[in-house]
């Protein structure tokens, strides 16, 4: 049986998705109150559990005849406001979660990571699995707690559990708008008239399923994956998404300066009145950036071809429709 935890996100839910075609036994964790209609013509088919990634005991019982495992769930979030949460979490959950894998002599753990944990080396246009982690002003709180849950990964490893670490760019796919990757769609479906100055790599979420499902049970370990099917400007992005929504596009470029000035603002009104903004001084900074993360790896492994943007962002915003974006 596999377990898959944060199975109602967007990575999670696709990738229990297309675990159930294969009539493979599923066991999906979520957290209390989430929302799974995404999934809903295929739940009867899975298994769903509540759990917490900090709760040791909960997590055990959804253990229990596990065989398989993809760790999805995490925190995603710019708010400096949860970024101790955060941190504890990603890299305490994931310990945990690591330490019941070896309880229970899991066969694969396959983690679902992201480009992020990859660091931003000063000066790098291309990033690949090779590069170094180094301290960086560029490094968010998610990378950093990203970063430290694979080193985590990598120590159990070492004690003999079989791992394979996915690093994911930008994921695309449909979901809750307010999860991740769906603020851009939400960001051009509110007719926000602003779009950064630097570029976005992408990737789709069927991509991620299917590369998930492939590693899950063949012999690969010990070794990690950069998973991104290209590099486009913010502006060319959102005219795409426009485009699949029928809105206008962004036309106004960020003034790099400007909105670094304007995010440093945000922060203080923020710890002063408590009212959050997505405008923060770590997604200013990332959204000035043109860096390639290399695919070539994996590219090389399974000759995996991505699916192009065009596509991806045209289902996901026919699947968005079709919610008629209530969730």
């Amino acid at each position: 049986m596999i377990l898959v935890t944060g199975a109602s996100g967007i990575v999670g839910a696709q990738i229990i998705r297309k675990l159930s075609v294969k009539k493979k036994g599923i066991r999906a964790t979520k957290r209390k109150n989430s929302d799974i209609s995404w999934t809903k013509d295929i739940n009867d088919n899975i298994e769903w559990v509540d759990a917490d990634l900090l709760d040791l005991y909960g997590l055990e019982k959804a253990f229990e005849g596990i065989t398989h495992v993809v760790h999805c769930a995490a925190i995603v979030s710019f708010d400096n406001s949860i970024d101790s949460h955060m941190h504890e979490v990603n890299i305490e959950g994931t310990r945990n979660i690591l330490a019941l894998c070896q309880k229970f002599s899991i066969q694969k753990l396959v983690y679902i990571s992201s480009v992020a944990a990859l660091g931003r080396p000063a000066n790098a246009e291309t990033i690949s699995e090779n590069s170094k982690w180094e301290p960086s002003n560029l490094n968010t709180a998610y990378a950093n707690s990203k970063y430290l849950a694979e080193l985590e990964v990598w120590r159990a490893q070492e004690e003999g559990l079989p791992t394979v670490i996915l690093n994911p760019s930008v994921i695309i796919g449909p979901g809750n708008l307010n999860n991740s990757s769906l603020s851009l769609f939400k960001h051009v479906k509110n007719g926000n008239p602003l779009y950064p100055v630097g570029s976005i790599n992408y990737v789709d979420v069927r991509d991620v399923a299917v590369i998930t499902d492939m590693f899950l049970f063949d012999k690969t370990q010990g070794e990690r994956f950069v998973l991104n099917a290209g590099l486009i400007s913010y502006q060319s992005f959102f005219k795409l998404i426009a485009k699949g929504l029928n809105k206008k596009a962004p036309y106004l470029k960020i003034n790099p300066a400007l909105a670094i000035f304007a995010a440093y603002i945000l922060r203080g009104f923020r710890f002063v009145t408590g009212v959050k903004t997505s405008i923060t001084i770590e997604a200013v900074k990332l959204s000035r950036l043109s860096v390639y993360f290399s695919p070539k790896k994996i590219e090389n492994k399974l000759k995996h071809k991505f699916i192009s943007l065009e596509d991806s962002i045209e289902w996901t915003c026919k699947e968005l429709e079709s919610k008629s974006f209530n969730t």
